[in-house]
């Protein structure tokens, strides 16, 4: 059934148009031959191969690293274990270290080896300082021999001869 319409689409001009025709006829085809699909294929071959050398790789990547991991493990076991010997054997000399340098034997042997004695009271001590400054110890100035020894000390450095 047609619908009358007031347009021109009675009449149908792609039936006169014999260039659409002409251009179908001489359009090359496409024909889909097996050598194609080899092609898509040689490319899905080398994907396939790229995976599989993947998925053996990978596997030889993880067991090799456990193997280093193990390896270092066993390194830094056995360096903990030296250390732990070296420690003790450290605590052990300083304890030999120490009952063997104490200040009893240091006086013993400062007295008996290179002749040294203690100071008395009587004695005192000079310090020299290199920025050419003295430091005097306090003396004890009761005994009368320490006193005439000072003074003439004294005089001997006012006069420069020390």
């Amino acid at each position: 059934m047609l619908i009358p319409n007031r347009t021109s689409i009675a009449y149908d001009f792609d039936l006169f148009d014999v260039r659409e025709k002409e251009a179908e006829i001489n359009k090359p085809k496409i024909n889909m031959t097996a050598g194609a699909q080899t092609a898509s294929r040689s490319g899905s071959a080398f994907k396939i191969l790229l995976v599989a050398v993947c998925a053996v790789m990978l596997p030889i990547y993880f067991l090799s690293s456990k193997v280093q991991l193990s390896e270092l493990s066993g390194m830094i076991s056995s360096t903990l274990a030296e250390l732990e010997q070296a420690t003790g054997d450290n605590a052990r000399l300083q304890a030999e270290l120490d009952s063997i340098v104490t200040t009893a034997r240091v006086q013993e042997f400062a007295e008996s080896e290179l002749g040294m004695q203690k100071i008395t009271t009587a004695q005192g001590v000079r310090i020299s300082l290199g920025t050419g400054g003295t430091i005097e110890v306090a003396e004890n100035t009761d005994n009368p021999v320490t006193f005439i020894s000072k003074w003439f000390s004294d005089v001997l450095e006012y006069l420069g001869f020390r």
